[in-house]
């Protein structure tokens, strides 16, 4: 039994002095899985007193010991002057500005993990680069991994409130986190160029007024704070506008408004009579839910492209009045589950959980010169509750895809006519979301006349014989 014991634990002597276990002291080139961790563009965090946390995603570096023998590397930043850089080695972090770990066991045939972040701390203006190199010394064999990132100063809102009328302006961007909230009776006028960038979650609740007043040539952009190419079309990025109830007399006009969850949600009835929402000239696309959504509201629209939203580019529930004139509404392969007509309106009125109304919103429309389009059958829904209340409608010189509503759609009467339904609008190249018209499309020169409309979405004049849909062809 003594002698059985006694192989038993030679055996696991042996079994623990591996070949891998052996460290070597001759020079050993390791192997990396790039040689250059680029990071996204990310905000500086000046003068927002947030300045311990990350502000970019932890990216990986695989490190390698190609050889049959164990090493040991030392690893640190090269200059780290701001401390922008901050590595963790297989559960180790770096000590000191230079983020030091010395003497980390690889061993041999096997890899390592560095986890590298950003924390941008240093009181820099407008948007700079930072270049470092990750070192490794292995065994007096350096190597180096370049580190590479951009930071852009901003201004930065943090659950903020606007409490007196407000402008923004300039070339530094605003970065919401959490929420922004406008309080009742105070007007946020935001001027041509701002860069709004909202952090994951973020909303902007409007109870006041909010005018975003940019151009076709020098757009306000709201979009989330993730700068990165990788980025730039991915929805649920932030939550969106929200107009609520006591809000009036608002206006977005020139924008790009996208990657959030919905783009612009208007709550209630008009309080004074006036549109509660003027949207003009501006794209709202890469939306996860909802492009615009309406609770009984009334809003007038015109030369907007709203695209690629997970579930509607439109939903007006609850009745509500709209005036929609030279739009385009398209949702090509924007969400494989998406079962819904991209454009959907309704009647329905307000019942609380038992079924009983509670209030029937009476539902209006004036639908002219828009481009309704998708991939599925029906792209457009009028859902009438029996219960529910509808007024006035007209819906006249659109180009819509529908089955369902076609012999509707196409009858000639004072308030529906000239509809083209189930022609292909040509567009240019909707793979690139290039929404704009080949030439020889049927919406060329078919839009109703009359309008009061002089310029399309990219400030192109609109002829005596104007184009459906929110562009004029080149």
């Amino acid at each position: 039994m003594k002698y059985i014991l006694y192989i038993v634990f030679i055996s696991i002597i042996m079994g623990s002095c591996r070949k891998d276990d052996v460290f070597t002291n001759a020079p050993v080139s390791l192997n990396f899985s790039t040689d250059s961790v680029n990071f996204d563009t990310i905000f500086s965090l000046k003068d927002s007193g947030v300045i311990g946390t990350p502000r970019s995603v932890t990216l990986r570096l695989i490190v390698t010991n190609p050889n049959e023998n164990a090493v040991k590397t030392s690893i640190q930043m090269e200059g780290n002057q701001y401390g922008l850089f901050k590595l963790n080695a297989d559960g180790i972090p770096g000590s000191g500005n230079l983020q030091k770990i010395d003497n980390l066991e690889i061993r041999g045939k096997d890899s390592i993990y560095v986890f590298i972040q950003t924390y941008i701390n240093p009181d820099l203006t407008n948007e700079f680069q930072v270049t470092d190199n990750i070192l490794f010394n292995t065994n007096g064999n350096l190597q180096k991994v370049v580190a590479l990132t951009y930071a852009m100063n901003a201004n930065y809102f943090k659950n903020d409130t606007i409490s007196v009328d407000e402008i923004w302006q300039g070339s530094k961007p605003y970065v919401i986190y959490d929420d922004l909230f406008i309080k009742p009776g105070v007007t946020l006028t935001i001027n041509p160029g701002v860069k709004i960038h909202s952090h994951n979650n973020s909303t902007i609740y409007v109870w006041g007024t909010l005018k975003i007043l940019g151009t076709t040539d020098n757009p306000i952009v709201l979009q989330g704070d993730r700068l990165g190419v990788d980025y730039s079309e991915v929805p649920n990025q932030w939550n969106g506008i929200h107009f609520l109830q006591s809000s009036v007399n608002n206006k977005i006009q020139g924008a790009i408004i996208k990657n959030g969850f919905v783009g612009v949600r208007v709550d209630s009835v008009s309080l004074n009579g006036n549109p509660k929402l003027e949207l003009s000239q501006t794209i709202i696309q890469d939306m996860g839910a909802v492009g615009l959504l309406s609770y009984s509201s009334y809003i007038k629209a015109d030369n907007n492209l709203i695209s690629d939203c997970g579930q509607y580019t439109f939903l007006g529930d609850l009745g509500g009045r709209y005036d929609f004139t030279f739009n385009t509404f398209v949702a090509i392969g924007s969400s494989a589950a998406r079962k819904n007509a991209t454009f959907t309106i309704t009647n329905t009125p307000y019942r609380n959980q038992s079924g009983a109304i509670i209030m029937a919103f009476p539902l209006s429309y004036n639908i002219r010169n828009n481009i309704i389009w998708g991939s599925n059958e029906d792209e457009i829904n009028f859902v009438r509750d029996e219960q529910g209340v509808t007024l006035n409608t007209n819906i006249k010189n659109n180009n819509i895809k529908s089955t369902l509503f076609r012999d509707e759609l196409i009858q000639s009467t004072l308030k529906i006519d000239k509809n083209q339904v189930n022609y292909d609008p040509l567009f240019v190249d909707y793979t690139k979301k290039n929404y704009k018209l080949k030439g020889g499309s049927i919406c060329t020169g078919a839009a109703e006349t009359g309008t009061g409309f002089t310029v399309d979405l990219a400030n192109k004049f609109r002829s005596f014989s104007p184009t459906i849909g929110a562009y004029e062809p080149d």
